[in-house]
């Protein structure tokens, strides 16, 4: 494959006025001032935590964000104090973020790496290598969707371009001609490992032809190519003909971040590039074009040191942050019930757990219900993840729902779950309320980032400042012969992460009014729905309604024990509730629903009343979810009432096996619910 070209323009006229340009120079200074100071802070011991330096690459900043409008949208690196600038954000507001200020730019909970504006189309930098492409997609993807015309440009680096991310997130923007530019600063190296090594091709942007888009090579030493490049490429992107993938050749002189020894370069590599230097570079071009003296010259460069001295000295006197402040910003609170969003869609009279009445549907029925509601009711969602569409979900949830809303708004996505998830991410960051369904649960092990670290984390890392309203739905458990990779149950992992919540109905009336709870609410919600229950039917209400996240059902009264369950294991406590009742032991039956945040109050009410507690559910005993509500009921006030140590019913610490006889005796059934809440009920244990 040919080499793609490397573009240059500081001898290519541009019809740029004068003051534009000063103005770029005047912003190459401020940023290179920035990064010198706080280069210095670090040293000095006044900043803590780590930092990465883009000092050299202010051309690309620079020259790319000048060529978007200010409606435009932003994606950035660990590598982004340059962007953030070049994008309009307060220099004393960084200042303070990286001094850990309570008035910083993110309230001090970000610092250098997360720095972010979504009033001003900054989504966002990003710790995580190529972290902010599926973001950047599903940003590209609301624009088209709201029928906007803005771009998003996504900066990243020439260590993402290795990154399972890149590949998707490019492939996902191309098939569906997103209005998003893509832009790698390859600076010749990921951390230590130079860009020469990690790739077979000689141009990030030859991977380009990959996609069917365009690719372009530009020097990224040169701002006003850069800005050229980037310009033809958001033109491009606003004509509705899809994403372009630039590659800026560009250097930075400071190690990898604060700690970085450097051994993998040598000092003349660093002076033969800043020989280069885009600063110098500029200056002495507009010199030469007569627009610039010397002297003029000399005072940008002074007026934008002064703006950073003036900056930081007002920084360094802010406010830290209160320790009695560190949880706010994790999670949006809606105290309203109904919550604000279901009552601006389908009005104030919405009602919150009515009766169910006499109409049977199924789980699925129920789910399908509530999302076609939801869907016909607001236009900002949609549903997304694989064979969706007409085929309707691997087990028929979404069937029939592509004929009602169409393609755009029943999104069948390629094999690609890290970035379906981000995508969903970057949706819901810029307006909208997307769905978003793995096919199985098992497959949200290839999202764990995009879920994890990104989603539960934006809005705290931002200063609580960031809506994520996002449901992901994750059809989960064993029951269907489907062996060690599509039967897991997960859902204890994502109850260990702050900023999410998880919910796991056990009946269709709880799946519709659940579902519809989560689209309410503005965190991410994992939606947990067993495979088995898809088929099991149950009274449902035709209208639109809620079930509340965080309250517990009481399925069954009782004296003697207590049994606590949720999702099948709810079906299946009840079941063995009936077969103990003939032995005279009457067992309450409490079914959580939502496991974050759960009913404590319902479980503590139940358990001072009967003095027994089983805790049952598929998922592996050890480390499942029973263990924490045990260790809870136990540091309550319901723990002088036990009668009996707290017992708990779990799965075997063994992938889940083919076999049916095998895979039936890997979780909990009926009769092992009865024979411990027998045992339990007797003091027998």
């Amino acid at each position: 494959m040919p080499e793609t070209p490397m573009v240059s323009a500081l001898e290519v006229a541009l019809d740029l006025p004068r003051e534009r340009l000063i103005e770029w120079l005047y912003q190459m200074h401020l940023i290179r001032a920035f990064e010198e100071t706080v280069e210095q802070l670090y040293a000095a011991g006044k900043m803590h935590g780590t930092m990465h330096l883009s000092i050299g690459q202010e051309a690309v900043a620079v020259g790319a964000i000048a060529a978007l409008r200010p409606d435009d949208y932003i994606t950035s690196t660990h590598r982004g104090h340059g962007h953030a600038i070049a994008k309009g954000q307060d220099i004393r507001a960084m200042l303070a973020e990286l001094l850990g200020k309570e008035t910083g730019i993110c309230r001090g909970r970000g610092g250098s790496m997360h720095l972010a504006d979504l009033e001003r189309g900054n989504l966002g930098a990003n710790g995580i290598v190529a972290g902010g492409i599926p973001i950047a997609v599903g940003a590209g993807l609301s624009i088209r969707m709201q029928g906007q015309d803005r771009v998003v440009l996504c900066f990243f680096g020439d260590g993402a371009a290795n990154h399972g991310n890149f590949h998707e997130g490019l492939n996902m923007a191309a098939i569906w001609r997103l209005p998003v530019v893509f832009l790698c600063e390859n600076n010749q190296y990921a951390m230590s490992m130079p860009i020469r090594k990690a790739m077979a091709v000689p141009r990030v942007a030859d991977r380009a032809a990959a996609y069917g888009i365009p690719g372009e090579t530009v020097d990224g030493m040169d701002v006003l190519a850069v800005y050229r490049a980037v310009r033809t490429a958001v033109e491009r992107a606003r004509r509705g003909e899809g994403p372009t993938l630039i590659e800026a050749i560009t250097y930075r002189y400071k190690g990898h971040s604060k700690s970085d020894r450097q051994v993998y370069r040598t000092k003349e590599e660093v002076q033969a590039w800043m020989a280069r230097d885009p600063i110098a570079r500029f200056r002495a071009w507009l010199i030469a074009q007569g627009w610039l003296s010397e002297a003029e010259a000399a005072e940008i460069e002074a007026r934008a040191r002064q703006a950073i001295e003036e900056a930081l000295r007002a920084a360094e006197g802010d406010p830290e942050p209160r320790v009695d402040q560190l949880t706010e910003g994790v999670y949006v609170e809606d105290p309203h019930m109904p919550p604000l969003w279901i009552r601006q869609t389908f009005g104030p009279g919405i009602a919150v757990e009515p009766p169910p009445g006499a109409r049977e549907i199924s789980y699925a029925e129920a789910l399908r219900e509530a999302m076609a509601q939801a869907m016909a009711a607001d236009e900002r969602v949609f549903l997304m993840g694989e064979d969706i569409g007409v085929y309707g979900g691997a087990f028929g949830v979404t069937q029939g729902l592509i004929e009602r809303f169409g393609p755009d708004r029943v999104r069948d996505t390629p094999i690609s779950e890290n970035t379906i998830v981000g995508a969903g991410v970057g949706a819901a960051l810029t307006g909208m309320r997307p769905i978003v369904e793995m096919q199985f649960m098992d497959f949200v092990t290839l999202a764990m980032e995009q879920t994890v670290l990104q989603a539960a984390k934006v809005r705290y890392m931002f200063g609580g400042k960031a809506r994520v309203p996002l449901v992901l739905r994750l059809p989960g458990g064993s029951g269907t012969g489907a062996a060690a990779q599509h039967s897991e149950s997960l859902e204890a992992w994502f109850v260990h992460v702050p900023g999410l919540k998880v919910v796991a109905p056990a009946t269709p009336y709880d799946a519709k009014g659940l579902l519809l709870a989560a689209l309410a609410d503005d965190n991410p919600v994992i939606f947990v729905e067993h495979k088995l229950l898809y088929r099991t039917r149950g009274p449902v209400p035709e209208e639109p309604y809620v079930v509340p996240l965080g309250r517990a059902a009481v399925r069954r009264a009782g004296r003697h024990l207590t049994i606590v369950a949720y999702s099948l294991m709810v079906l299946r406590a009840l079941e063995a509730a009936e077969r103990l009742a003939a032995e005279g032991i009457e067992a309450e039956v409490i079914d959580l629903r939502t496991l974050k945040p759960y009913d404590a109050e319902t479980v503590i009410a139940s358990v001072k009343k009967t003095g027994k507690l089983l805790i049952v559910h598929e998922a592996p005993l050890l480390g499942g979810f029973g263990g924490e509500l045990a260790a809870a009921i136990a540091q309550s006030e319901a723990f002088a009432y036990l009668e009996a140590p707290i017992v708990r019913l779990g799965g075997a610490d063994v992938p889940i096996p083919y076999h049916p006889r095998l895979e039936r005796a890997a979780v909990p059934q009926v009769e092992d619910i009865v024979e411990a809440a027998r045992r339990l009920a007797r003091l027998e244990i």
